[in-house]
């Protein structure tokens, strides 16, 4: 590390200065350039409000059933730190505190900072910090007073770790914060030790309807936190797995749903257990001799007032309150639940299709089929027989077996009726009855079958004027249209720049240190963005595979077809000289540098060259 002191460190970066190699912990260095290219000031701040009662209550209320499987450790982890004068922070998945317990003494500094339940403390609102950032970073970090982003977080050190369900959902984040010369390493093991237990139990609940491998290089370890663990299903898909497993076979979370038992250990399921039982056998793997131990399934009774963990998201679901308005996702929840049509509407882009798989996650539909057909996509011939399904035989090319059809595939789940308003009118009156008697007739006759489903649907079209044109049945439109919502267009949902910065998460930006300079973020934060979400996701994956790792993307690194509009966003404006430039900043060499997006040394080396 640097031998300089922090406040010169953090002097030369605000500064735009360069920085000596080493001067701060990478992943500090990496917040920090996140937290200034979304522009957030690093001295006063207004933070957002407190929730009330009601809300905290309700958060904590969501998070019971993992919060209960953790409370053993989180007691543990209190009554190990608490004579040294620290206290415990335990937050949600969106960086909310919904408990807080401690020593005396530091609760009243930790009440001063706004270190209480019911305070929002993610990365982009508070900046550096532990919580926020081991919540960006899927993992532990620790950060000591002045590497705080914010000036008025300097009195405190914190250390944390991201909690991950069996399927790598982001449950929340475990805290231990004290004042910095009393918070070392000891408290940062003590903390991940703490997480490492409450996955463990998190993989006990789940495990138990699963086929468990436990693998480990030693057979010892077999029976400790240390040792892999992977959860298959009865077809012997992967479904759960804890971090050790996913670090030893160099797998990563997307490949749950998709790797089997048989391309792991060469062997079926029945296959090991007619050979091995439950007895320890070998495991090779890449080139590693493992010994390992298949265990059955083990039927338990429900937990009173339990639910079933969240499925794996994907990474863009896991951050999806940068993408999704407050409160929109709720709504919709309580609308599916309660068997009321969910009907969105949006300009094309939004993020409809997005909107409608969060639901799916947030819903108690999670484990069944989430079915989507898109209505302007599937040919008008074909889509009577795509939606509703056919009996063999039932007109030309048909095949042999028939087609149960996706309303009948959606039978428990939900059905997704993407362009809902491009749907063929002569096909609206069987979707009404369905909708109403909820029973399926196959195309060629057959037997009509009761399905059990919840209905979402989509549109970028004004569905009140398709009725007034006759494009629309009115009596549909009625029936699916109880509580339309809107999904707002890009421009209307705030700093455009968090919610980028919440993509470029999502997509493994902050694994890699890759962070938005200044001027870019502006320029993200003014352009109109007429393709919308999906045209600012495009952009944002397009630029992280051409970045390097550790590159702070400028708009330098946009493509040619929007440097014209970089050229006209206020803070990317392209002025005569460089010299220009610094005399509109007052002189400020930094702040004409942070502009450009570039470092102040860079400024004075383009300024002689100018």
């Amino acid at each position: 590390m640097s031998s300089l002191p922090l406040a010169e460190i953090r002097r030369r970066f605000f500064d735009g200065g360069e920085l000596p190699e080493n001067s701060v912990p990478t992943p500090i260095l990496h917040s920090w350039r996140r937290c200034l290219g979304l522009g957030l000031p690093a001295g006063r701040l207004r933070l957002p409000d407190r929730l009330d009662a009601p809300g905290l209550q309700h958060r904590q209320q969501d998070n019971a059933d993992w919060l209960q499987l953790a409370r053993p450790a989180i007691d543990a982890l209190f009554d190990s730190v608490v004579d040294d004068g620290h206290v415990v922070i335990v937050a949600d998945r969106h960086g909310v505190i919904l408990d807080q317990m401690g020593h005396p003494a530091f609760l009243d500094r930790a009440e001063r900072v706004a270190l209480l339940p019911g305070m929002d403390w993610r990365e982009d609102v508070r900046g550096t910090n532990a919580i926020g950032t081991a919540l960006v970073l899927g993992g532990p970090v620790r950060v000591r007073g002045g590497e705080h982003y914010l000036e008025r977080n300097r009195q405190l050190s914190c250390t944390a770790g991201a909690i991950l369900s069996p399927q790598g959902a982001l449950l929340g984040a475990l805290d231990v914060s004290g004042l910095p010369r009393k918070l070392g390493d000891a408290q940062q093991q003590q903390v991940q030790a703490a997480v490492r237990h409450i996955e463990q139990r998190l993989f006990d609940d789940q495990a138990r309807s699963l086929f468990e491998l436990r693998f480990a290089p030693d057979v010892a370890t077999l029976s400790t936190p240390r040792c892999g663990r992977l959860g298959f299903d009865e077809d012997g898909v992967l479904r759960a797995a804890n971090r050790a497993a996913l670090a030893a076979l160099q797998l990563d979370w997307s490949l749950l749903g998709q790797t089997r038992f048989a391309g792991l250990s060469g062997q079926s399921l029945e296959h090991w257990l007619s050979r091995h039982g439950d007895n320890t056998a070998s495991l090779r793997h890449g080139g590693q001799l493992y010994s390992a131990r298949l265990l059955q399934p083990r039927p338990q009774a429900a937990r009173q007032g339990s639910a079933v963990l969240p499925e794996k998201s994907s990474p863009a679901s896991r951050n999806r309150d940068h993408v999704l308005p407050d409160g929109l996702l709720e709504r919709a929840r309580r609308l599916l639940e309660a068997d009321i049509p969910v009907l969105v509407l949006g300009e094309t882009g939004v993020g409809k299709e997005r909107f409608v798989q969060a639901l799916h996650a947030a819903s108690s539909r999670r484990q069944q089929p989430l079915v989507a057909v898109n209505c302007a996509a599937i040919p008008e011939g074909l889509i009577e027989a795509e939606l509703f399904g056919y009996e063999e035989g039932a007109f030309t090319g048909a095949r042999k077996q028939g087609a149960r059809g996706r309303l009948r595939e959606a039978d428990g789940g939900i059905l997704f009726l993407d362009e809902i308003g491009d749907m063929p009118a002569s096909l609206q009156a069987r979707l009404l009855r369905v909708l109403q008697e909820r029973t399926v007739v196959p195309l060629g006759g057959g037997n009509g079958q009761k399905v059990d489903i919840r209905i979402v649907a989509a549109t970028h079209r004004q569905l009140e004027q398709e009725v007034s044109a006759g494009r629309f049945r009115a009596d549909l439109y009625y029936r699916l249209g109880h509580y339309p919502l809107l999904l707002p267009p890009l421009r209307e949902r705030g700093d455009v720049a968090q919610i980028a910065a919440g993509l470029l998460a999502n997509h493994g930006a902050a694994a890699r240190g890759i962070t938005l300079a200044p001027a870019l973020a502006d320029f993200i934060r003014h352009h109109p963005w007429p393709g919308n979400l999906r045209q600012l996701d495009n952009l944002l994956k397009t630029l992280l595979a051409l970045a390097d790792d550790g590159q702070q993307l400028t708009v330098a690194d946009l493509p040619h077809t929007l440097q014209p509009a970089a050229g006209a966003a206020p803070a990317a404006s392209a002025a005569p000289t460089l010299a220009q430039l610094l005399q509109q900043h007052d002189g400020n060499a930094s702040a004409a540098a942070r502009a450009l997006g570039i470092s102040r040394s860079t400024f004075y080396r383009r300024l002689r060259q100018d």
